[in-house]
């Protein structure tokens, strides 16, 4: 009987039950996602149900950030896919010239190889085989003979099969010129949507700036917007706490602490804990040009991409141990629930959603539904710049 080493026998069990463990894995993975996605529609359901009455504006103000929000995901995932075509054509266009070239460089050849054999005579091969004076001499010539003609016959081969490369070179920078047309097209749609949702959108919160004509309404507003994003974190919060987080590389998050990126660059234009009319700040705002891209602080999950008044379009991703961060005022989100994200990984774009005249990002970092000072957390603020 053959008898097998440690380690063979090690390889072996690795290679008959490794498929199955990564089964299993993905099968846990999978009812995770569902798990997930389940109760945060739970979430969503609990809270409209529990919201006051919104107003015409208010309700018209959620559509308009939200379809700004689909218009400008739609408008990165064209310019990457136009940035993509005009790579690739440069490329086509690129073999096209390679393969001119090298065509015109055959046929002049060709042509030489033509003009030798026209001055040596259609004959001269049965002269040659005549010839019984030299025959050292008659076996040389023809050898060479034989190989000149092979070699045209090959470089006719070569240039058959660079013609044919070049024809479909042709055909395909057509098609892809054709489809850029249409991208740039539809690129143009996107963008025009965009400024008119935008422009219906500035008239929306001059409309809104009018229902709050004394400071009273405004803090009552503000408090109810906090109010709001408590309740959510608190659902999401008892939602999520037997639905681990993976851990990258076994970094913890708290681990991290005073080393992550922060989400985006720009000035702190609010600091955490500074005055605001509805009591203190729970995070900071930072001033941004629109459409900048946002990055997640740190590897999670994210639980939450949607509309939330007072804050317009929200993610917020779980890093496990408790830790959510959140990113706030966007102009689009890139990321929907269950989605798995790494440190650095876009999620979404500086925007004004939610009723902001300035563009920014609010971002906060949450221990237990608690807010922390993200200054603590994120690399070190240098003449009020962050990122």
């Amino acid at each position: 009987m053959r008898q097998y080493s440690r380690l063979q026998l090690v390889i072996l069990f690795t290679l008959l039950f490794l498929p199955c463990v990564l089964l299993a894995t993905e099968k846990e993975h999978k009812k995770q996602l569902n798990l997930l996605r389940e109760r945060m529609l739970q979430v969503e359901k609990s809270i409209s149900a529990g919201k006051q009455s919104k107003t015409h504006e208010q309700q018209a103000l959620k559509k308009i950030d939200t379809q700004l929000g689909a218009t400008a995901k739609k408008l990165r995932k064209l310019k990457r896919q136009l940035r993509q075509k005009k790579q690739h054509i440069k490329t086509l266009k690129q073999q096209q010239g390679g393969l001119q070239q090298a065509i015109g460089e055959q046929k002049t050849l060709l042509a030489e190889q033509l003009r030798a054999a026209y001055m040596m005579g259609q004959q001269q091969r049965v002269k040659m085989l005549l010839n019984q004076q030299q025959p050292d001499r008659m076996s040389r010539v023809m050898r060479y003979y034989d190989y000149f003609n092979q070699a045209r016959i090959d470089n006719v081969k070569v240039l058959d099969h660079d013609v044919l490369q070049l024809k479909l070179v042709e055909q395909q920078l057509r098609g892809e010129q054709t489809e850029l047309a249409h991208v740039m097209t539809n690129q143009a749609q996107q963008n025009e949507r965009l400024m008119a949702d935008k422009k219906q959108r500035k008239l929306l919160l001059a409309g809104l700036a009018k229902q709050l004509t004394s400071s009273a309404q405004t803090l009552a507003e503000l408090k109810a917007n906090e109010k709001r994003l408590t309740n959510l974190l608190s659902s999401i919060q008892q939602a999520i706490n037997d639905i681990p987080v993976s851990r990258q590389q076994n970094k913890s998050f708290r681990s991290q602490k005073g080393r992550l990126h922060w989400p985006v660059k720009g000035v702190l234009r609010k600091r955490f804990g500074s005055a605001r009319k509805s009591g203190r700040y729970d995070g900071v705002v930072i001033a941004a040009r629109e459409g900048t891209s946002i990055k997640s602080i740190s590897h999670g999950r994210v639980v939450y991409a949607d509309w939330l008044r007072g804050y317009g379009l929200l993610i917020i991703v779980d890093h496990g141990a408790d830790y959510l961060s959140l990113y706030a005022f966007n102009e689009s989100l890139y990321k929907d629930v269950g989605d798995w994200v790494d440190a650095g990984a876009s999620i979404a774009a500086v925007g004004l959603s939610g009723g902001q005249r300035n563009a920014g990002l609010y971002f906060s970092i949450r221990k237990k539904g608690k807010p922390v000072n993200p200054v603590r957390w994120c690399r070190t603020v240098r003449k009020g710049r962050v990122g």
